[in-house]
This record gives C-alpha cells, sequence and structure tokens, in this order.
C-alpha cells in the first residue's frame, strides 16, 4: 500500500482541518476499543500461526460490512520502517505497533476519522478521531465498528469482568474516551498543577504530545479516562466530560485574565513566535511546537486573526519528521529536516 501512504501524506486528514466544538482549546477527541476473540490467546501469547489466523478473521468481515467498503488496509509487516513512523505520526498506529515484529495488520478508512489496529496487544483496537471536543459523536461513531465486528466474531468477556484484555486497565468496556488539548495560559500562570491535582484523582490520566510515556511539548496534553472496570461506557463518558468541560472555561478564564492584566506580555510572546517563524532557517520540531502553541494562542485572542487555527493544526502534523521525509521523498538527516521543516512553515503561513 506504498501508493496509499504517498496520496495520504499529500493531503490532511478531515479531523485536523475541520474546526469542530471548542476547537480554541480542544484539538481532537478519540473514542478506542479494545476487544479480543474468544478462541485465541492474547497477542503475546499466541503462536504466528494463530496471530495470521486473528488477522484472517478479522478481515473476513471487511467483506460482509457495508461499513467496511471503503478502507484501505495495510499489513504493518510489510511496510516499510519510514511508513510506520509516518503513521504513528497521522496517530492511525502506536508506537509499540510500529515497532512490534509479529504478524499485524491495519484498516483505516479514507478520511483517517477510523482507525483498527489487528495484533497490537489486543486483538483488535478500534479508534474513531473527530475534530474538537466531540467525545459523544465519535462513541455514536465506534459503536456502529463495534456492532459490524461482534455480528461475526465471538468476543472474549466475562459476565463478572465484561469484556477480557491483556492489559488489566482495559478489562470491563475496553474503552477510552480521550481528548487532546492545548492549554497555554494554565501553563503561563503556573495554574494547570493545581488543576490536575484535582482532576487525576479522579480517574483520569494525564499525557504527553504522543500519549502514553511521552513527555508534554508545546502545551499540549492528553487527557483520558484510566479506568474501565465497574463503569459502563455511556458512565465513563458522563464523569470525563464535566472535567473536560472545566478545563476549557478555566483555559478560557485564564486567557481573559492575562489579556486584561498582561496584555503586553501576551503580544510580545505571540509576535516573538511569528518572527522567529519568519526568519528561522533551521527549526526542531520541539522548537516549532513551543512556537506553534504561542501563535495558536495569538490566533484565537485575535492577535493574529489571519492565521487560521486549521492551518496551524495541520502545519502540527505535516512537520513531524517522518511527513517532512515523505513530502521531500527521501530520507533526510535531523538538519535536513529542520531546514525543509523551517520553509514549509513559511510557506504555509505565507511568510516568504
Amino acid at each position: 500500500m506504498p501508493d496509499v501512504i504517498e496520496k495520504m501524506s499529500r493531503r490532511v486528514a478531515d479531523w485536523l482541518i475541520q474546526e469542530g466544538k471548542d476547537a480554541d482549546v480542544v484539538i481532537s477527541s478519540r473514542v478506542r476499543l479494545a476487544r479480543n476473540l474468544q478462541d485465541f490467546p492474547f497477542v503475546d501469547r499466541a503462536s504466528e500461526d494463530q496471530q495470521k489466523a486473528i488477522l484472517s478473521e478479522v478481515l473476513s468481515v471487511v467483506a460482509y460490512s457495508e461499513l467496511m467498503k471503503q478502507v484501505h488496509y495495510f499489513d504493518i509487516s510489510s511496510v516499510e520502517e519510514l511508513d510506520r513512523e509516518f503513521l504513528v505520526e497521522r496517530r492511525l498506529i502506536s508506537t509499540d505497533f510500529a515497532e512490534r515484529e509479529n504478524a499485524r495488520g491495519l484498516l483505516v478508512t479514507a478520511d483517517e476519522k477510523t482507525g483498527v489496529m489487528i495484533n497490537e496487544e489486543d486483538h483488535l483496537r478500534i479508534q474513531v478521531i473527530c475534530s474538537g471536543f466531540s467525545l459523544g459523536e465519535a462513541w455514536d461513531a465506534i459503536r456502529g465498528w463495534d456492532e459490524a465486528f461482534s455480528n461475526h466474531l465471538n468476543y472474549a468477556s466475562s459476565e463478572r469482568f465484561g469484556y477480557l484484555t491483556a492489559c488489566p486497565t482495559n478489562v470491563g468496556t475496553g474503552v477510552r474516551f480521550s481528548v487532546f488539548v492545548h492549554l497555554p495560559v494554565l501553563i503561563f500562570t503556573k495554574e494547570v498543577e493545581a488543576l490536575f491535582a484535582e482532576i487525576v484523582p479522579a480517574g483520569i490520566a494525564v499525557r504527553g504530545f504522543y500519549g502514553e510515556g511521552s513527555k508534554v511539548i508545546g502545551n499540549f496534553f492528553q487527557i483520558s479516562n484510566q479506568y474501565t472496570l465497574g463503569w459502563t461506557e455511556q458512565g465513563i463518558l458522563d464523569r470525563i466530560t464535566p472535567l473536560i468541560e472545566r478545563l476549557i472555561d478555566q483555559e478560557r478564564e485564564a486567557r481573559k485574565r492575562v489579556m486584561n492584566d498582561q496584555r503586553i506580555v501576551v503580544e510580545d510572546k505571540v509576535c516573538r513566535a511569528l518572527g522567529v517563524l519568519s526568519r528561522a532557517k533551521l527549526l526542531s520540531f520541539m522548537e516549532f511546537l513551543d512556537l506553534l502553541s504561542a501563535l495558536r494562542l495569538g490566533s484565537y485572542l485575535g492577535i493574529f486573526p489571519e492565521i487560521e487555527g486549521k492551518v496551524l493544526n495541520e502545519l502540527m502534523v505535516i512537520t513531524q519528521p517522518a511527513h517532512i521525509q515523505k513530502l521531500e521523498g527521501k530520507v533526510l538527516n535531523a538538519s535536513e529536516r529542520d531546514a525543509v521543516r523551517a520553509s514549509l512553515v513559511r510557506e504555509k503561513l505565507y511568510l516568504n
């Protein structure tokens, strides 16, 4: 499927170029389901033949389902390393999935809204991503996919525990609701740690830019429910929604305060970011995310209203290392990538 990946590298996923509800704070919402087949061991205990059989059973569903008629399939074991990195950056597969050496595959819809990893940690990892704060929309969409698979596959489950998964933290509903948020002013005012201290004990996990085990870069966070056992899916959704709404309100209130009390400081930070981006010849990805954070804030505060949030969202993805190399059509070293990134940013923001 190299041609499909090439086409993907030339377009932007729908969830990035659309601006959904509360897009100034919440970039995207994702719902993920973990499912396993009753008659097979978990992936890490399954033989290669069993893993191939799991792949075959899951892929057979595609032929029966109208919902899956327009999906692309990738045999990840035959996908080149750079293309696997590209899919990680696209948030379609996990780093663990990219680095595994077992029989595994990926289903992706043309709009990249829905993806299914087969034989990651669990037999099935189904995910739906939507723009903005739209967990309800993503949940409605993923239920159709779950039903399509469950009509033809025998899921591993228990009356006592619910869906059985490789990791105990996913047992029960097997669902993870997560949002990708931008909280620049709560970081600036140093309020975010106290706020997270209140939220985290409520069963909410706060992670970095790339999710579990990653660092916080550019004031971007992934926030999700931490447990799935003992709750219904709707119960988890009802629990996480007001917490995210509180974060949104707190960030917006902080923005109002700093614009009233420290406007010149905020404007200086935003204008300096634009100045660097307009003149820089080399930009590392981490440096760019910090500058992008300031520019994104300036866009939504009306300091630079001509810079659209969806363009900044696009840049957040296409300036990643594998994307840069796919756009250039060749492998580049770090310095070469930094040069291309700086040029690409100027081009996209009309700064040349």
